[in-house]
């Protein structure tokens, strides 16, 4: 499962911004992406900054993730009888 953030920054040190994800505070790479300052909402996959975007898309983006706090997981378990290895 991929997991795809969206935050807003609250500070940018050299090529690293903290981004506050759901008043988490996460440290993301800004290795694609230059033009980022405080303020600003970006996407964040796997601790790198992809791309700046709205508060609205932000806010999209993490509803829409499966690992979203409010995002429904659902589990199902069979049961085999007489399996051999």
């Amino acid at each position: 499962m991929a997991l795809m953030l969206a935050g807003r920054v609250v500070e940018v040190k050299g090529n690293t911004a903290v981004v506050e994800v759901e008043g988490q505070l996460k440290e993301a790479r800004l290795d694609f992406i230059k033009d980022v300052n405080p303020g600003d909402y970006v996407t964040v996959y796997y601790g790198i900054v992809l791309e700046k975007v709205s508060e609205e898309e932000a806010k999209e983006t993490l509803e829409h993730c499966s690992y979203h706090r409010g995002a429904k997981v659902e589990m199902t378990f069979s049961l085999v009888e007489n399996l051999r290895f």
